[in-house]
């Protein structure tokens, strides 16, 4: 009975995908999204995405925790759309090749906190569970990750001062859970407004200066905003995908 089950669900996966059944045996590259809000995207509906974007990518596929799944807005978040939408057109229309993403980001969330890989039930625990499951579905190999993440920590002074050292930990322990080390790391630097993110340019100076070999960071500051001036707008979402598919390869 589970046999038959599996071969099922493969064959549901391949017509869905364009892929035949022999293609799923070979090696995905995979790129894994993770940070807060601005990670998460854009909770509306696909058609202020330029055409090409709003319809499903037959070369990227979406770890949904269940199987794979052609990327597509509401298929790699509920009613909405991250950089991953954009990161990934940009990618496969350069490359050709099919490409696999895993996300985890939850709107207001700290590295100092909830993202630390040594907390109980932290997000990157989360996030390795994901990656963890989508190995076991089939041979993959995460060749990236892309950060959006640091506003939170910019409100607290003691949270910003650690923000170095605990981005370096992260990018390292990601590596060696996700059995990656040579995984490019690309985090956005952020650019929330003054007032109450007293601490910004201690993260900001932290996401631009960290010195370790494969990672980069890429400008998010004339990316345009949305009225609250913290998150960015569909434009501002669309071309940060872009800069990260640019930064990644």
């Amino acid at each position: 009975m589970k046999r038959r089950f599996l071969l099922s669900a493969a064959s549901a996966l391949a017509l869905g995908t364009g892929l035949s059944l022999g293609q799923e045996t070979e090696t995905l590259k995979v790129f894994v999204f993770a940070g807060q809000s601005n990670m998460v995207g854009m909770r509306s509906e696909s058609g202020e995405l330029p055409d090409s974007m709003g319809k499903p990518n037959p070369k990227a596929l979406f770890w949904t925790g269940e199987g794979w799944d052609s990327l597509a807005p509401g298929v790699s978040q509920e009613k909405g759309f991250g950089p991953e939408i954009s990161f990934a057109h940009a990618w496969t229309e350069r490359t050709g090749e099919t490409i696999g993403i895993i996300k985890h980001s939850v709107g207001g969330t700290s590295l100092a906190t909830q993202w630390l890989p040594e907390v109980k039930y932290s997000l990157f625990q989360k996030l390795e569970a994901k990656v963890e499951a989508a190995k076991d579905s089939r041979p993959i190999e995460i060749v990236g990750m892309l950060w959006m993440q640091g506003e939170r920590d910019s409100r607290e002074p003691e949270m910003a001062a650690a923000y170095e050292e605990n981005l370096k930990h992260l990018v390292e322990t990601a590596r060696k859970e996700f059995g990656a080390p040579e995984m490019v790391f690309v985090a956005g630097r952020v650019n929330p407004p003054e007032g109450k993110y007293v601490a910004r340019e201690t993260v900001r100076a932290a996401q631009k200066n960290l010195e370790l070999k494969g990672y980069r960071w890429i400008d998010c500051d004339d990316l345009s905003l949305g009225p609250d001036h913290l998150h960015y707008d569909t434009a501002g979402i669309v071309e940060m995908g872009r800069r990260f598919a640019e930064a990644a390869k």
